[in-house]
Formats: C-alpha cells, sequence, structure tokens
C-alpha cells in the first residue's frame, strides 16, 4: 500500500514566498494538489533528484525540474532556505511561453524582447 503524503496544515498559508513544503522518496509521491508557491524536493537534501511545482503562470501546467547533474538539462538548488534555483525556468509550448527565473524565494519573470528577433 503506498503511504499517504500530506502537506503540513501551515504550508496552505497563502501569501508566502517560493518554498519547500515537502521532501519526497520518488515522484510519483508528490501530491496532485500543492500550496500556492509550495515546491516538492523528490530525493534528500544531500541527493536531491527532482523539483516539482505548479507553474507561477498559473495556467495549471506542472513543472518538474532535473536536479541529477549527470542528466541533461539539470538545474542546482542553490539555496533551500530561501529557494533558489539556477538557470531560469522556461517552459515553452505551443501556446503558452513562462520563462522566469526564481531568486530568493521570489518569481523573477525574464524579459522576452530578445527572443522576438
Amino acid at each position: 500500500m503506498a503511504k499517504l503524503n500530506k502537506i503540513p496544515w501551515s504550508q496552505w498559508i497563502p501569501g508566502r514566498s517560493w518554498r519547500i513544503v515537502m521532501a519526497v522518496d520518488a515522484a510519483d509521491e508528490v501530491p496532485p494538489h500543492l500550496p500556492r508557491n509550495g515546491v516538492v524536493l523528490v530525493g534528500s537534501s544531500k541527493v536531491p533528484k527532482w523539483l516539482v511545482f505548479d507553474c507561477p503562470c498559473r495556467s495549471g501546467h506542472r513543472v518538474m525540474l532535473n536536479l541529477d547533474s549527470a542528466r541533461f538539462p539539470h538545474w542546482r538548488l542553490t539555496s533551500q532556505k530561501k529557494l533558489t534555483v539556477a538557470p531560469s525556468i522556461d517552459w515553452n509550448s505551443n501556446d503558452r511561453l513562462c520563462h522566469y527565473f526564481i531568486r530568493a524565494g521570489r518569481i523573477v519573470w525574464a524579459d522576452h524582447k530578445e527572443r522576438r528577433r
């Protein structure tokens, strides 16, 4: 029987910066509903595998960032306390373009003027 992962009630309080709300062992243990600005770490602090969250554009797509440096592409979790991820996150689909940075728990949207040329 799969264990049920519950996010502590305190993580559901709105108005908080982007933060890791829980850690799980495998990606299939990530809950279907996450608090606003909530991120799930798959793996451990010492051996992180994935970072999973709902895109800040709020259109409903889920983002999974690979944190394993042996695989490409990969991202680095440079701070867990004040969530910082490098490099930028660039979601590109037929109908949506989301390009942003997560720096010190805040979303910084990228400027797309250079991409339109």
